[in-house]
């Protein structure tokens, strides 16, 4: 199955298709323009997790490892992980481990109590693409808790879902940092994550760095990569080679608040 038919099975919208600009001839494409800095990631940080489910059935379809929407129950906490207990929709309960390399993420989830928990996993055949999202109380309307991409995309479906709603993001580019040529058919270049929270344009965030999204304070982002993936104009450059797709390595945490998140 090619990314491009599972993304119209998906209706995730147009397929980015953009092509490389070729330099002009005596231009240095891995040259930094002079006025912007292409900061250095900062060391130590990481964005990655880890959702090991217990039973859950596949989707039939053959796009995702699982692809979950169901209340959950946290029944232990460490540092840095959860353990729940999750009940799919023929009321099976199935265990969850949800693991993340930062204790301030772990921290936006409860120790105990209900949560809502949204998990996706491709099938390995389009890369190692994963999503999660934790909300407050049972219902997937609830208050962002946690988020976690390892992925292409903000999302598995449509660019405008609410799959991580009230949050919006997208990749920007860092004129500062430099193109680097993986092979003929693609060339990556570190980029910001740029951010909305309820449709308002808020920070944008360095590939490897960490911040606060909103003026408020209410959400942090861990960065881990924001990488921007380009397929080269050779004819042995077209298909659906995993490669071609962005690197997104994202944690977004809610931030203690003096009320429960998104309480008003």
């Amino acid at each position: 199955m090619s990314l491009a038919a599972l993304c119209t099975a998906l209706a995730c919208g147009p397929v980015d298709t953009s092509k490389p600009v070729t330099p002009d001839e005596g231009d240095d494409p891995t040259s930094p323009d002079p006025t912007s800095a292409c900061e250095p990631r900062q060391a130590g940080l990481s964005a990655d997790f880890e959702l090991t489910i217990e039973g859950w059935r596949g989707d039939t379809n053959g796009y995702f490892l699982y692809n979950v929407a169901a209340p959950c129950q946290v029944e232990a906490a460490t540092t840095t992980s959860r353990d729940l207990r999750c009940t799919d929709g023929d009321g099976v309960e199935h265990s969850v481990t949800l693991t993340v390399a930062d204790s301030r993420i772990a921290d936006a989830i409860p120790s105990s109590g209900p949560v809502f928990l949204r998990a996706t996993q491709l099938d390995s055949e389009f890369g190692d693409q994963g999503w999660f999202v934790v909300r407050a109380g049972s219902e997937s309307t609830g208050a962002l808790l946690a988020v976690g991409i390892r992925a292409g995309s903000p999302t598995p479906f449509a660019p405008g879902d609410d799959y991580i709603s009230p949050i919006g993001m997208v990749l920007d580019t860092e004129e500062g940092c430099p193109m680097e040529v993986q092979d003929e058919c693609v060339s990556v270049r570190r980029a910001r994550l740029r951010f909305w929270v309820d449709g308002v344009r808020a920070a944008s965030i360095l590939d490897g760095h960490e911040g606060d999204i909103d003026a408020s304070g209410m959400y942090l982002a861990i960065v881990g990569a924001s990488v921007d993936h380009m397929a080269g104009e050779l004819s042995a450059c077209i298909g659906d080679d995993p490669r071609y797709g962005d690197d997104l390595r994202v944690l977004i945490g809610a931030k203690a608040q003096e009320g429960p998140p998104g309480a008003t």
